[in-house]
């Protein structure tokens, strides 16, 4: 196929795939080879991680104390559901894993771990799982919230390699010292 293909994402908006580079996500939206964390690889050859991906994704071995809480970190308070290590909610057209069904479910006012609170908006984002097809890389990310209206990274690493999710992640960052933690 060539030229411009348009379709209408799960939002009623529309999405442009030029030359026919894109492919129909299951939202019906097209996912663009160029963006950073699509689901397209762009290679025949290369195994899409996006592709059947499992319904959620989680922690191995995983309690409520495993991450230290950062020493600015904003406690918990009664009506917070306390996470389970489990990113529950994927969105095809990012390829990214989130815990957002804690935020948005359950009757919870916020996710807390280990007796403090976890960060759903910008700066610096939902505590997620992700695939950058640029890189060939994944990413994983445990955010935390450090006051009324700012977040902070806990810990965040990376692995190299498929075919999928599953895997070591190595330390890149955050206030928690681990070195590496286990997505199963």
């Amino acid at each position: 196929m060539s030229g411009n293909l348009l379709q209408l994402n799960s939002a009623g908006q529309v999405v442009l795939a030029k030359g026919g580079e894109g492919t129909p996500g299951t939202a019906g939206s097209v996912v663009l080879q160029s963006t950073a964390q699509s689901c397209c690889c762009g290679s025949s050859a290369y195994t899409n991680p996006c592709l059947n991906a499992p319904s959620s994704l989680a922690i191995v071995n995983y309690t409520d104390s495993y991450f230290t809480a950062c020493t600015d970190a904003t406690a918990a308070v009664t009506g917070d559901c306390v996470w389970d290590g489990v990113f529950d909610y994927f969105d095809p057209q990012t390829c990214a894993y989130s815990n957002r069904y804690c935020f948005d479910g359950n009757g919870c006012f916020d996710c807390s771990y280990n007796g403090h609170r976890m960060w759903e908006f910008q700066p610096p984002g939902i505590s997620s799982v992700w695939y950058n097809s640029t890189s060939k890389t994944f990413f994983m990310q445990i955010t935390g919230q450090n006051g009324p209206n700012s977040g902070e990274i806990v810990w965040q690493g990376s692995k190299t390699g498929g075919p999928g999710f599953s895997g070591i992640y190595t330390r890149t960052g955050g206030c928690d010292s681990r070195n590496s933690v286990e997505i199963g």
